[in-house]
């Protein structure tokens, strides 16, 4: 969705003044202590935090403005750690993590966000490291992480982005901020239909606070589902509402055969030690699991996640259609956790240098031409360049134009990897081939071949290629597909190439007097020995895309190289998800063609703890950090950074829903 940045002005006190609904943001008198008072203390905080017996509280947002509901929150979670390390101290408990969710249609840009946050030096410290973390504005969920913070920034109208956030019967959410433009201004927001939601989203006991105490929005409440009280109002405003979630109704938001259920246990076997086992040793450990990574190699990082310099770039599309927008979501979680990972000190050779898509051809011309006209990705995201601009860029001769990704580069991957399970504090046990997985009513048996089995409470298959030969995922439509990747030595002008090429192949800038140059695809094809045939179907596709250059016709390679096996999709979609008992589920949803009411079908029949993550194809780089997070909160229980129309896109049983909806099977 095209998301349109908020048009502000500030008043005479320096409020910020929000011109499409004729009103500021927060009190002229002072924001930061009504924020305090109206959502803070009226929804209980910090007593609650003190009192929960959750690994994670949840609070919801309905209008994430400037953030200083945000920053108030998280400044107070932070200084309740003393109250934190005494209630261990005393036996009690305390919510070791803050989850805040909020939603917002006319984001500030980040100029106006970083100007009106100076009204708060007392929170310079979170200011900053929100504006460091502030993502494009790009419809669908942003989730930044800080340290036992996490915030879920969804941009886009709240009627629609509510119903997206998947909920199991236990709710979701712990408190509600009901903020936004007064009732008067902005009555879109204010509906029955908001109301419902957040009744659907609520845990039992949920509280709400909003500084209104418009009649209409009480009885809305009350109406859905939430005990209503008036209170006392912030300053001069003498009423406002809080109160507590005491009859909501349970409702069916989602598919049933799109189950996203969590799992029992904390002992974690991770089958595979790629992009995607890794990512999923830190979203685990981050969540207080015991890890183990197994590796079928003697190191990690031996598959398809082995190259030297892999281009980091999301694959967009004309339209914003649920491949491309998944992409685009990826890449932001996914550049966000690697800047941290190096500002943490955790190194790897990188270079943010940015991507160029070259248009090689009219067709493609014509092509980025339709994306640029249809404006629908923000220009920090990516944008047009003329041929000047395009070579100017790559600091090489390059008579194309095309689209330019800013924040895009390449990393070797070996290296990330090492550094992710650095992170995670994960030993990788390696030479482990997985030949058998036995379900018992504790969890799993591992069984190796000539190594003694093992038992973990949870199993997640990370396994890329090699998931074509586990039973449970027989019956999963994965591909595998050979690619071969040339290291050629640099050479002249291309020694002075600062970004990453993209034409129908890619060309890297140097790194140790070496560049990548890919990458073929042939499928069904498991042989990774190095083929000269290949050699030259690389340079081939090079000088044919770019014609134009005379560089292009002299690069010549020395029979140095890497080929590896990817796994793709018929669709293209990484696989993400609890492992379906496909034989049952054809019996459970034989009648799914007849499209009958939700309440008809029955959950699906899953093998119990044990989930998969394979799929990703040659955009891993890209898609692991974000599919690994989500995986890792769907076994936690916890908030997902995804919705449910990209969720169920990724869930592993989707081909056989399709299938039976379609009467092909």
């Amino acid at each position: 969705m095209t998301i349109k940045p908020a048009k502000i002005v500030f008043n005479q006190h320096g409020t910020p003044f929000a011109n499409q609904f004729d009103d500021i943001y927060f009190s002229n008198q002072s924001g930061l202590l009504e924020s305090q008072f109206v959502f803070l203390e009226n929804n209980a905080l910090p007593q609650r935090w003190l009192e929960s017996q959750q690994s994670c509280f949840v609070v919801a947002e309905t209008g994430f403005g400037t953030g200083l509901n945000f920053l108030t929150c998280w400044s107070l979670f932070e200084q309740t750690q003393q109250l934190r390390q005494d209630a261990r101290q005393h036996g009690s408990t305390f919510c070791p993590r803050l989850h805040f969710i909020s939603v917002e249609k006319y984001p500030l840009s980040k100029d106006d966000l970083a100007e009106t946050l100076k009204c708060w030096p007392e929170l310079a410290e979170f200011s900053q490291a929100l504006l460091a973390q502030y993502p494009p504005l790009l419809g669908g969920c942003h989730r930044l992480v800080f340290d036992n913070v996490i915030l879920d920034l969804w941009f886009g109208d709240i009627a629609e982005v509510l119903p997206q956030w998947y909920c199991t019967d236990s709710g979701l959410v712990d408190a509600w901020f009901l903020d936004g433009f007064a009732p008067g201004k902005n009555p879109q927001m204010w509906s029955d239909a908001l109301f419902t939601q957040m009744a659907r989203l609520a845990k039992p006991k949920c509280t709400f606070a909003t500084f209104t105490a418009a009649g209409f929005v009480r009885r809305g409440l009350q109406q859905a589902g939430f005990e209503v009280k008036k209170v006392p109002g912030f300053g001069s405003k003498r009423e406002m509402l809080a109160g507590t979630l005491t009859n909501g109704t349970a409702t069916i938001s989602h598919a049933p055969y799109f189950d996203r259920s969590c799992a029992a246990g904390k002992h974690v076997a991770i089958i595979g030690a790629g992009l995607a086992g890794a990512n999923l040793a830190v979203s685990l450990k981050n969540r207080g699991y015991q890890v183990d990574v197994y590796c079928a190699d003697q190191d990690a990082a031996s598959g398809a996640s082995g190259n030297r310099q892999g281009g980091f770039y999301p694959q967009l599309h004309v339209e914003q259609n649920n491949a491309s927008l998944l992409q685009a979501q990826c890449f932001g979680f996914a550049l966000r956790r690697y800047q941290m990972l190096l500002k943490t000190g955790y190194a790897f050779a990188h270079q943010f240098c940015g991507v160029l898509q070259l248009a090689f051809n009219d067709a493609i011309e014509q092509r980025y031409r339709k994306m640029r006209e249809n404006d629908v990705w923000p220009t920090e995201l990516i944008r047009s360049v003329n041929d000047q601009q395009a070579e100017q860029i790559a600091n090489i001769p390059l008579p194309y134009s095309g689209l330019y990704i800013p924040d895009g580069g390449w990393i070797h991957l070996p290296q990330l990897i090492q550094a992710l399970l650095a992170k995670a504090q994960t030993k990788v046990i390696t030479q482990h081939q997985l030949r058998q997985l036995t379900q018992t009513d504790k969890g799993w048996i591992l069984h190796w071949q000539d190594q003694a089995a093992t038992q973990a409470d949870i199993v997640i298959l990370a396994t890329g290629h090699n998931s074509i030969h586990i039973q449970q995922l027989a019956t999963l439509p994965l591909r595998p597909v050979r690619g071969q990747v040339e290291n050629i030595t640099t050479q002249p002008p291309l020694d002075k190439l600062d970004t990453v090429l993209c034409h129908k192949g890619y060309l890297t800038p140097a790194y140790n007097g070496k560049q990548a140059l890919g990458s073929t695809y042939i499928k069904n094809d498991l042989d990774c020995d190095y083929r000269r045939e290949e050699q030259h179907t690389n340079l081939a596709v090079l000088r044919k895309a770019l014609a134009k250059c005379d560089w292009a016709a002299t690069v010549s390679a020395d029979n140095q190289g890497r080929a590896a096996i990817r796994c793709s999709t018929p669709d293209h979609l990484p696989v993400m998800g609890q492992v379906p008992d496909t034989r049952q589920q054809q019996q459970q949803y034989q009648d799914l063609y007849k499209a009958l009411p939700l309440n008809h079908y029955p959950l699906p029949e899953n093998y119990a703890n044990l989930f998969c993550l394979t799929g990703l194809g040659s955009r891993g780089l890209c898609s692991a950090p974000l599919l690994a997070e989500t995986l890792a909160c769907q076994i936690s229980g916890q908030p997902l950074p995804l919705s449910q129309t990209l969720l169920d896109g990724l869930n592993p049983n989707r081909f056989l829903v399709r299938a039976l909806q379609r009467r092909e099977i």
